[in-house]
C-alpha cells in the first residue's frame, strides 16, 4: 500500500472535484501487482422512475489512465448500461516490477 498510496490519494482528490458526496472507494489488487482504484457516487431511482445512476472515477495501473463513467442501472432487471466514458488524464504506475513479466 505504501507504493500505491500516492496514486490512491490522487484519484480520490480527482473524485472529490468531479463527484457529489457521499463517495465510496474500492481498491483491488492482483497477484501480478496490478491494481485498480474506483471512487463512486450512486443516485437512487426517483419516485416515478426505475433507473438509478452511478458516477465513478477509476484508475487501472495497467492502462495508467484515469477515467470517468456514468452508468444507468435498471432496478427492475438489475441490468446496467454505461452511458458515458471519458478519459480525465494519466498517472504513471508506481509499481515498477510486475510479477510474470
Amino acid at each position: 500500500m505504501e507504493t500505491i498510496g500516492p496514486v490512491v490519494d490522487e484519484v480520490i482528490d480527482i473524485a472529490r472535484q468531479e463527484l457529489d458526496a457521499p463517495r465510496s472507494v474500492k481498491i483491488k489488487t492482483w497477484e501480478d501487482r496490478e491494481f485498480l482504484v474506483r471512487v463512486k457516487h450512486g443516485s437512487a431511482p426517483g419516485v416515478n422512475t426505475r433507473y438509478g445512476y452511478e458516477t465513478a472515477i477509476q484508475y487501472h495501473s495497467d492502462r495508467e489512465t484515469v477515467e470517468a463513467f456514468l452508468i444507468e442501472e435498471d432496478t427492475h432487471t438489475d441490468e446496467a448500461e454505461r452511458l458515458l466514458k471519458m478519459e480525465l488524464g494519466t498517472i504513471p504506475d508506481p509499481v515498477r516490477e510486475k510479477i510474470g513479466e
